[in-house]
Order: structure tokens, then sequence, then C-alpha cells
């Protein structure tokens, strides 16, 4: 799911033709309007389905379905957001930041989006990853993210706090005080 950032019913959706694993890998997921899409899809994601795919076959299961329940029957959205919680709480033994937090499909869909974003993608890429009709629901994603940057920026310490050298290059009289000035301001502008 994080690595296509795939909507829930499009992971209930799959079948194995959807899945590219010569050439180029990719997936095509079914969207909104039974619009579809071509997502790239990891060396590490491939190897992951065909090892589920061969341990199937070992099992004598045979379905078109990617995803099958335990009963061999194609999962459903109810089933994959058991699952999540499953392996959640389980994670959470051994990360304490996961306690308390609810973790659903979706999350991994906005962690994707969000990633993309900060790995200066264009929003219009992200748009087409994600399946959005409109940019503007993509650009949500933007403004999410450049909050993130706000408050990491807030953690930061602030140039007061800073034991910077003072041959620092940087460290003019003029570029010091448009910092300050600007670190005073309520928005901070781009």
């Amino acid at each position: 799911m994080y690595n296509t950032g795939a909507r829930v019913q499009e992971i209930v959706d799959l079948d194995i033709a959807d899945i590219k694993v010569e050439g180029p890998l990719s997936v095509t997921l079914t969207g909104k309007g039974r619009k579809t899409r071509v997502v790239p899809l990891w060396d590490e994601t491939v190897n992951l389905i065909n090892h589920y795919l061969s341990v199937r076959k070992c099992e004598g299961i045979e379905s078109d379905h990617l995803f099958l329940n335990k009963n061999r029957e194609p999962i459903t959205r109810f089933g994959i957001g058991r699952k999540i919680s499953k392996y959640v709480k389980k994670a959470t033994s051994v990360c304490k930041s996961l306690k308390d937090r609810k973790i659903t499909p979706h999350v991994f869909r906005h962690t994707t989006a969000l990633h993309l974003i900060e790995a200066d993608n264009d929003i219009s890429i992200v748009k087409d990853w994600l399946g959005h009709e409109d940019i503007r629901t993509a650009s949500l994603y933007l403004e999410v993210s450049i909050e993130r940057k706000r408050k990491a920026l807030e953690r930061m310490p602030s140039l007061s706090e800073s034991k910077i050298p003072e041959t620092a290059q940087w460290k003019k009289p003029d570029i010091l005080s448009f910092l300050s000035e600007l670190s005073k301001k309520e928005h901070y502008v781009a």
C-alpha cells in the first residue's frame, strides 16, 4: 500500500494479472469511475508478492485475485483494516510511538503522498500517482507537507541559541537582520 499509495478498495480489487513483474515493474490500479493508472513498483515489493504467490501455489490455492483472506476468498476492505491493526499492535512493542495511534489503510496513502512531495516531486506527478481527478485534491498534501516543514523549523534552535562559528561565510549583518525579521513574522513567506 505504501509503495503504490493505492486506495484500500484498489488493493482489494487487484488481480494477479495487474502486476507486471518483467521489464519496468508496475501495477495497474483501477480507481474511482473504473479509471486505471499504472504505478511503478520497487523490486522488493515484487519479490514479496512473488513469494506470497509461491506460498499460495504450494498450498494449492488458485485464484485470480491477488490478496485472499484466511478462507481463500478475496480479502475485503475491512479485512485489510484488521490486518493493519494486528500488525500495528505487534509493532508497538518495538516502536513505542505507534501506541494510541490510529493507523488505517488511508494512512499509507497519505504517507506516500507526503513522501512523494517531500522528495521534491512535482504535484502533477503526485496527482497522477494517487489517481486524483483534480490537482487541487493532491495539493492538500502539499499544504500538509509545508505545515510539517514549519513545525520542523520551530524545533530547530534559533540563531541566538545556535553555536555558529564566527567564521561562517553567510554570517553577514544584512543576512542576519533579514533572517531575524523573518523569524518575527507570524507567517513565513517562501
